[in-house]
């Protein structure tokens, strides 16, 4: 919560609850909870723990500002990746005071997104959608190479309510939580938007390097269940879709976060990642269930 254990009543934790605010990126908690007395408010829920069947727990990042800790860190390791060298990395506001001052350097990196100038987005009279963020690697003042970076989490379901308020009001019994994660989405919304990403950046003189991803990596494994192996790219290149998953460090001392860990980089090529997905071999039910599921509800009326 906040960026702390919930249950953690250090100074640093209790003033970042009373301040709602994101300890990652600033401004408020984008996070919010219904509670039957007050309405929406402010949960700042940034992961979750599940307890699985066999017994174990698994953690699971759920707000994607969570992904931005450290300044950033993992936008500025794709840049570093796909990029290379050690130019200097600007947020929005940054490059634009340097450059009105005359003091940008010959080569640099922009980050161009929520909270850094802004998303970009692109409509036609078919679609509309919106890259999360580019990474804009600049010569001499020109633009020499865009990296497109979509940045996911994951969604819950049913809701945290009773444990939320216990941990809120200090409280010694702490009720089970009664999430659950929203899987679905996975196939429904997630991996949509990212073929479609992927498809744009290929068609792009300047995406060299193809399109980026950040991802919690239990998010990712549920990707995987997906759309099964895939082949490995070695290097970013046109039309390559690179994966960075993240997940939580150890646990830290009371007033401390814990660190945001990179996990994996993954490189496929765009085009295997959807055929594999369109192809339904690891999504889809088996015809036959769908001919007997029919056959037997005709046969019961």
């Amino acid at each position: 919560m906040f960026g702390y254990a919930p249950d953690d009543a250090s100074p640093s934790a209790l003033r970042q609850w009373k301040s709602q605010g994101c300890p990652f990126v600033g401004g408020t908690c984008i996070k919010r909870i219904g509670l039957p007395d007050s309405g929406r408010v402010v949960s700042g829920a940034c992961s979750v723990a599940n307890k699985l069947r066999n017994g174990r727990t698994e953690e699971v990042i759920i707000c994607l500002q969570r992904l931005y800790a450290d300044g950033y860190k993992s936008l500025k390791t794709c840049a570093q990746d796909a990029i290379g060298g050690d130019s200097p990395i600007f947020m929005a506001r940054e490059y634009s005071e340097r450059k009105r001052a005359g003091t940008l350097p010959n080569e640099c990196v922009v980050l161009l997104g929520q909270r850094s100038g802004s998303e970009i987005s692109l409509r036609n009279s078919a679609a509309q959608l919106s890259i999360d963020w580019i990474i804009a690697h600049m010569a001499a003042g020109e633009l020499k190479l865009i990296v497109p970076c979509e940045v996911q989490s994951i969604d819950t379901t049913g809701n945290y309510r009773d444990a939320w308020r216990a941990y809120a009001n200090e409280e010694t019994t702490i009720p089970n939580s009664g999430h659950g994660m929203n899987w679905a989405n996975v196939w429904k919304r997630l991996i949509p938007q990212l073929m479609l990403k992927g498809a744009v950046a290929s068609t792009s003189t300047l995406c060299e390097k193809g399109l980026y991803f950040i991802v919690p990596d239990r998010v990712y494994t549920q990707f995987e269940k997906l759309v099964g192996e895939l082949p490995e790219i070695a290097e970013p290149d046109r039309g390559v879709l690179t994966v960075m998953t993240y997940e939580l460090g150890p646990e830290t001392r009371e007033g401390e976060f814990r660190p945001l860990v990179h996990s994996r980089a993954i490189r496929t090529l765009a085009t295997d990642f959807a055929e594999s997905f369109a192809s339904g071999k690891e999504l889809l039910p088996l015809g036959s269930q769908l001919d007997g599921k029919v056959k037997d509800m005709l046969a019961g009326l």
